[in-house]
């Protein structure tokens, strides 16, 4: 392989909060590549993450909002290195179908999403 003809998708320490990257240290590692699709208007519901997880946006935008009130939007071409601990939601407010491949860094037999009780719907 030629190292000229790589192109890096994402490098780096911390996710999209800034937290610094930690894998799980109990527990048998298990990575998980999945293929997941948001119809318009579609969303997620509040949840938060126990281990680390990438998605790489296909098609469409994902719209990213945080228990804390930030939000952020990813486009295709573009990694969402998800929060992990912090709750959150996805929102696909575009007018097309948002794909992406979700790549987990989890624990065999342990859920990679917790689904909680966020605030209402502004």
């Amino acid at each position: 392989m030629n190292p000229e003809s790589l192109q890096p998708l994402l490098q780096t320490t911390v996710n999209s909060i800034g937290q610094p990257i930690a894998y799980p240290r109990d527990g048998t590692p298990e990575i998980s590549a999945l293929l997941f699709e948001m119809a318009p208007g579609e969303e997620t519901g509040w949840h938060s993450h126990p281990v680390p997880l990438v998605g790489y946006i296909i098609s469409g935008e994902l719209t990213v909002y945080q228990i804390t009130g930030d939000k952020r939007v990813v486009s295709a071409g573009q990694n969402s290195l998800e929060s992990v601990g912090v709750v959150h939601r996805g929102v696909n407010e575009g007018s097309v179908p948002c794909k992406m491949i979700v790549y987990v860094l989890g624990l065999k037999d342990v859920p990679f999403t917790v689904s909680v009780e966020g605030p209402p719907p502004a």
